[in-house]
């Protein structure tokens, strides 16, 4: 019986916008596609995710592949937290969901700079079980590895779990685990999809 949920944080929960981030370092085009390259295009960028490099290591490495100003590579590290801007139609849906009983669980591929940011700024942890964040479980999605250690960690059956992530990989990667899974490809319209999920779970009960 489908009763858990479980929701990624960029672009669900918050703002997720790389081209933007980039932006606010570097204003010339040309500079901006190579800043996003050696930074959030880079493998790097995944070490950071899953917690095998520090932030520091990050910014050195990513200065040492470009001749860009390092001063500009080393704030789009520093302006990754407060980009992350919250989206509050589906915060607010994560409160409706805990006040019917759904257990909202979270499992997110997430720097440790950028997640202590957001657990100490947004207002909607409480609202959930429990959460999964890859800097933490070592682990990123889509590997299957990161879907078994949260079902192990909280003792929930992935046929029980609906996943909702922004990424359509991430999505047929749950799926092929056992999950049920919906992109959200409006992030905007992350409070509906969840109104909506939350309605099947209820009724599912009767």
């Amino acid at each position: 019986m489908l009763n858990n949920l479980i929701l990624d944080i960029g672009n669900v929960i918050c703002d997720w916008n790389p081209d933007g981030l980039v932006a606010s370092a570097f204003q010339v085009p040309a500079e901006q596609q190579e800043a996003l390259s050696v930074t959030v295009g880079n493998p790097d960028w995944l070490a950071l995710d899953r917690g095998t490099i520090s932030v520091e290591q990050a910014i050195e490495r990513a200065q040492a592949r470009t001749s860009l100003n390092p001063e500009g590579i080393a704030r789009i590290y520093a302006n990754l937290c407060t980009s992350l801007l919250a989206l509050p139609n589906t915060m607010e849906a994560m409160h409706r969901a805990k006040a019917q009983g759904v257990p909202v669980y979270i499992l997110s591929n997430m720097q440790d700079h950028a997640w202590k940011y957001l657990e100490s700024t947004f207002d909607c942890w409480d609202a959930c079980e429990g959460v999964v964040v890859s800097c933490e479980a070592g682990l990123i999605k889509p590997d299957p590895a990161i879907y078994q250690h949260l079902c192990e960690k909280f003792a929930v059956t992935p046929q029980s779990c609906v996943f909702v992530d922004d990424m359509a990989e991430n999505i047929e990667a749950a799926k092929a685990f056992g999950m049920q899974g919906v992109q959200l490809t409006d992030k905007h319209a992350g409070g509906q999809l969840i109104d909506e999920l939350i309605a099947r779970i209820v009724a599912g009960r009767n």
